[in-house]
């Protein structure tokens, strides 16, 4: 019979791709890291890794045993998030990180719903990157994190989540661009002009957001607006975009190849057994029926 231990290690060395990045990634010694894969390849009765250089290349039985190790794996990891939360003590305080693609008019209602409930309750709103907010789930620093789906089946930690709805994307310019004054703007237009494109896009690695050769990095979605008003283009959220349409100073792009808006999942994450408590129970129903609300 394997021991957790042996499995994890297994993950870790199937997903890092050496027995080296294995032990960073698990904070052990390589020596370490090479004896638990043994043993558990001694347990099995066949190998798991072929070694090329200084890579663990994954052999075919491998292959098919790591999306089962995977998942129990995480079942064991959830299994002692959820007893350590049966100890949880009475909430005083309430810590939701969120992203900069995070709907203002859905936090602004969410507020006033908790405080309609708790009016004892301090809720903090803080604005993070998805692995800082990632990270305070996991020390406890944090209660619920507002970030946009990733499109992978498991999330970088032992979380859960609840998907809230959707955010609209659409391409902008300024009027005065040769774009705007298009009437359909194809992807090969949109390649020729220079592309500002949020760092939270980057950072998820959002493939379609990346479209123009030329392309500028901002981490300010205030900072990328002002820069459109006077060259180029970017994807953005359509909520976020809608007092720069009213007031005219920019202009949104009619594309050929995608017509309508573009979705993009947003989910609230929150620790594993968070939801047996009462007030995070109807902290999360709140999230989800407004997110339903308005998030269709």
């Amino acid at each position: 019979m394997h021991t957790f231990e042996q499995l994890a290690t297994f993950i870790a060395v199937y997903e890092n791709g050496s027995y080296s990045g294995a032990a960073s990634a698990l904070g052990k010694s390589r020596t370490t890291v090479r004896e638990h894969v043994m043993a558990y390849e001694d347990t099995l009765g066949y190998p798991l890794f072929e070694i090329v250089g200084k890579k663990a290349v994954a052999t075919d039985k491998a292959e098919q045993l790591y999306f089962r190790a995977k998942v129990v794996e995480k079942q064991s990891r959830e299994l002692f998030d959820y007893s350590q939360a049966l100890f949880s003590s009475d909430v005083h305080t309430l810590t939701i990180t969120h992203d900069v693609f995070v709907p203002l008019s859905l936090m602004v209602e969410t507020e006033q719903s908790i405080k309609q409930a708790y009016p004892h309750l301090v809720v903090n709103w803080l604005h993070r990157t998805r692995q800082e907010a990632l990270a305070m789930l996991k020390a406890g620093t944090a209660d619920f994190a507002l970030m946009l789906n990733r499109g992978k089946v498991f999330a970088e930690t032992e979380i859960a989540w609840k998907t809230l709805g959707h955010i609209h994307l659409n391409c902008y310019a300024r009027p005065e661009s040769p774009l705007a004054k298009m009437a359909q703007v194809s992807l090969a237009h949109l390649q020729t002009e220079t592309q500002y494109i949020s760092e939270n896009f980057l950072t998820l690695n959002v493939d379609f957001a990346k479209v123009s050769p030329r392309l500028h990095m901002v981490s300010n979605n205030d900072v990328l607006c002002e820069l459109i008003k006077q060259d180029g283009w970017a994807v953005m959220p359509k909520e976020y975009m809608s007092a720069y349409l009213l007031s005219g100073q920019l202009a949104e792009l009619s594309l050929q190849e995608l017509p309508g808006s573009k979705m993009i999942g947003l989910n609230v994450f929150f620790p594993i057994g968070k939801e047996i408590h009462p007030v995070f129970t109807n902290v999360i129903e709140c999230l989800v029926q407004k997110g339903c609300e308005m998030l269709a």
